[in-house]
């Protein structure tokens, strides 16, 4: 057995097509029944002790034929599908992200602040970064309580920093549209990211790796990796620990981030079973750019120009630890179980601040809008907003925008939940039960406070905009899922349904508004049933067309569930839903790999809220409607054993079907309206991916290139609209266009093998991102600034820069 496995482990590694390497991180389904119809012939004490030499011969060929056919299930998923590789991973530079990783596949689109994971903003097939599921080893990694990351004015997304980091992960799947059941994640509209963590391998080593870049970047930490620790029946445990520190490509940026992964991984009865362990710390701290920045400041301080942090600044400081625990136990040859107890704590320090001589009608450009005066406009006793706040800026720091000049925020989150499922195995089909139950709470210290400076005290009931708040999500999730393969394993029929419910609740202790001035605690339950149906039909053991439908929805946000002043908003919006189609076909041989599919996503009931920031009337519903729709190509080619060619290509039409307010920056900021035929910002039609790699035992390089056409940008309506809702509304329009640019990457290491005891080699290492050093902006809009909650001045275009060339070289030393 482990000879024939030896085999297919090399003809993977040589051909490197994208279901082959998959085969790597295959779907928790395929891996768990290839465990199981192995293991049964090996390991199974009853086996041993009576079978004999011939009737092992038997099982041994029945085994690699059910492993065959096991090994080509991701080629016959019904839907598209892209692997990121841990040899992927590996080679990319510390400017680099989970996120940027993204890129690498079709109908991607993302762009970050900073080197490293900063302020990342993503869409998949126009789909944005807070409406995509993302998932690690099963779980899900976005706020059961906001959704994903991506919208920036929303401080509780943690922008700087992440969850799971590069070095951690060894593998991402990228499902577009709606995926099966069992990997669709919690709480999507169009997509789900799914990331594998790096777990230990049986033999044993230990990395120690420095990398030095251009912008002040350094990387520098350690990676341990037991092995099959003696009389423990095979433990093995990983630890690794990083740290990267850097100014930022962008002025007045700097960043600092430290990464720690431990996880173990426990074989028993008989290595049928397994028991892993996974803990993860992490923690990024660093400036974000307060506001896109206006274009002649550009033109005339150079493309990379920020503010001095001393007049104006956004910083956080985020924690993330995120713990695992899971169990899959092999009852017998038809069924297996497994199920992950899972922890995740979230924290983050927000602070922002404004020079107040920005902070008036006559500097004509928006420097920052984290400061509270542009939010709340005067606030203290003086302006009847004397519930819970008895500092008075006005009398402090001499006028009211100097006394609102700063806040300070802090937000905690803590999730625990768990995810149980149940694989059984039957001659014609594979049966998928599973679930999801999850509770996520704000901690009872969130608050924010407000004052002229940040040396500010931190009073509740003084100058604290608002304290005591707990948010509170609970979530009760269950799928089936069928595989059913007929006529000669040739159709693919996969039926399943998911069946979601959420229990939210908002308690408000105080409230800076007179009305109501008491607590008030606003919630429902809302629940939703999701169908999925793919068929996949093996034309010719090489080409496969296949067909999928499903329905995604996303709960809103509990950052809605609030009263305005008026008491406007009673019950929140109900979940928002897309039906997704798409159809493709494969073509999978030994050197060449394929797929082109369509797509069309009709999504209804999108979250739209309007808020009249002069009253704090806020007016929720679900009205909006989008729809996507495109094409997809992807493929690899081995041209010889040494060198792979790859790429993709795709287009997308993203619009608007009707007209409603809508978030529709790609950051999300709010005063949006859309018209029917709008197109998304920030999804551009045409994205391309080329690429070559060259690998031997010793060396790799890989060199490719990204293209991203023009894609629409926002403008701001002026505030003589003679309707209230379009009064300076962000709009999306064609008219005005981010142009097109085009990246090119190169990647190169080399392993220096040393003659020396427990050093085994030393490993070179060469990135550049952006080799061209092209100069590009990654996000445009035409904007007013804001002074008394209304746009003044004269409109004017901002822009956020790309990243230019990133130099970064590095040394690992193997030890064994």
């Amino acid at each position: 057995m482990s000879s024939m496995q030896s085999k297919q482990s090399m003809q993977s590694s040589n051909i490197e097509m994208p279901f082959k390497s998959s085969s790597v991180v295959l779907s928790a389904a395929i891996m768990i029944a290839l465990y199981s119809y192995s293991v049964t012939a090996v390991a199974d004490p009853n086996t041993i002790s009576k079978a004999t030499k011939s009737s092992e011969i038997v099982k041994l060929k029945e085994i690699k034929k059910k492993y065959q056919k096991l090994l080509v299930g991701e080629k016959n998923i019904a839907s598209a599908m892209s692997v990121i590789t841990p040899e992927q991973i590996k080679h990319a530079s510390s400017s680099q992200s989970i996120y940027s990783m993204l890129r690498l596949t079709p109908s991607v689109n993302e762009y970050q602040q900073n080197i490293g994971p900063g302020t990342p903003t993503l869409t998949v097939r126009g789909v944005r970064m807070s409406q995509l599921a993302q998932t690690l080893d099963g779980i899900p990694m976005i706020s059961l309580l906001h959704g994903g990351q991506g919208a920036y004015i929303n401080n509780q997304d943690n922008n700087v920093g992440s969850l799971v980091s590069m070095g951690q992960i060894e593998g991402i799947h990228v499902y577009p549209g709606v995926a099966p059941p069992d990997r669709g994640g919690f709480a999507t509209v169009g997509g789900t990211v799914s990331y594998s963590t790096k777990m230990p391998t049986k033999k044993f080593y230990t990395d120690i790796f420095s990398k030095v870049g251009s912008f002040s970047t350094d990387n520098y930490g350690f990676e341990v990796n037991s092995g099959s620790i003696p009389d423990t029946d095979g433990l093995r445990i990983l630890t690794r620990l990083s740290q990267t520190q850097t100014d930022g490509y962008i002025q007045n940026t700097p960043a600092r981030y430290t990464d720690f992964l431990f996880s173990a991984i426990k074989p028993y009865d008989y290595g049928l079973s397994k028991v892993t362990a996974t803990v993860i710390y992490n923690q990024g701290s660093g400036n974000m750019l307060t506001e896109t920045t206006p274009i002649p400041q550009l033109n005339k301080y150079g493309i990379y120009f920020n503010y001095p942090l001393s007049e104006a600044s956004n910083y956080q400081d985020n924690k993330y630890l995120t713990a695992i625990l899971g169990d899959q136990t092999y009852v017998n040859s038809h069924i297996v179980l497994s199920g992950k107890l899972f922890y995740i704590g979230k924290s983050n320090k927000f602070e922002g601040y404004t020079n107040p001589d920005y902070i008036n009608s006559t500097y004509p450009y928006q420097v920052n809008f984290n400061s509270p005066y542009f939010a709340y406009g005067p606030i203290g006793p003086s302006y009847g907003n004397s519930n819970n706040i008895t500092y008075n800026p006005a009398q402090t720091f001499g006028s009211y925008h100097a006394g609102e000049a700063a806040e300070i925020q802090y937000n905690h989150t803590d999730t625990l939940g768990f995810a149980p499922k149940v694989n059984v195995f039957l001659p014609d089909n594979a049966i998928t039960i599973g679930g999801l139950f999850a509770r996520e709470t704000t901690g009872d210290n969130n608050a924010t406070y407000f004052y002229g400076n940040l040396n500010m005290p931190q009073q509740n009931g003084y100058n604290a905009l608002s304290y005591g708040d707990i948010e509170k999500r609970t979530v009760y999730s269950g799928y089936v899922q069928d595989k059913i393969s007929l006529f000669n394993n040739s159709l693919h029929i996969e039926p399943g349904v998911t069946i979601t419910g959420v229990s939210t609740t908002n308690y408000v202790p105080s409230n800076i508004y007179n009305s109501p001035s008491h607590p008030y605690t606003l919630g429902n339950y809302d629940k939703d049933i999701l169908p999925y149906l793919g068929i996949s039909y093996d034309i010719t053991p090489k080409y496969i067309i296949y067909a999928s439908y499903g329905k995604g929805a996303r709960f809103a946000p509990v950052q809605d569930y609030v009263l305005g002043s008026s008491g406007s908003t009673t019950v929140a919006p109900g979940p928002e839903t897309v039906n997704a189609y798409e159809a493709g076909l494969r073509y999978v041989g030994r050197h060449l790999y394929l797929n082109f599919d369509g797509f069309l996503q009709n999504m209804h009931g999108m979250f739209s809220f309007y808020t009249d920031y002069l009253t704090n009337y806020s007016v929720y519903a679900n009205i909006g409607e989008q729809q996507m729709k495109g094409l997809e190509l992807s493929g690899k080619y081995q041209v010889t054993p040494d060198i792979t060619v790859f790429g993709n290509t795709s287009y997308t039409d993203a619009r608007y079907m009707n007209s409603f307010s809508a978030s529709d920056t790609p950051f999300e900021g709010q005063y949006g309206y859309v018209f029917a035929g709008d197109p998304l910002a920030a999804v551009p039609n045409w994205l391309a991916t080329l690429g070559v790699r060259y690998h031997t035992s010793n060396f790799s390089t890989q060199l490719y290139g990204t293209y991203t056409g023009p894609q629409p940008t926002t403008y701001d309506l002026p505030p003589t609209e003679p309707e209230l809702v379009l009064q300076d509304a962000t709009v999306p329009t064609n008219s005005v266009k981010v142009p097109p640019y085009f990246l090119l990457n190169l990647s190169a290491s080399y392993k220096l093998h040393v003659n020396m005891d427990h050093l085994k080699y030393l490993k070179l290492g060469l990135n550049i991102d952006n080799l061209l050093d092209n100069q590009y902006y990654v996000h445009t809009a035409q904007v007013y600034k804001q002074y008394g909650f209304t746009a003044v001045g004269q409109q004017y275009n901002s822009a956020y820069p790309g990243e230019p060339r990133f130099i970064e070289v590095g040394l690992t030393g193997r030890f064994s």
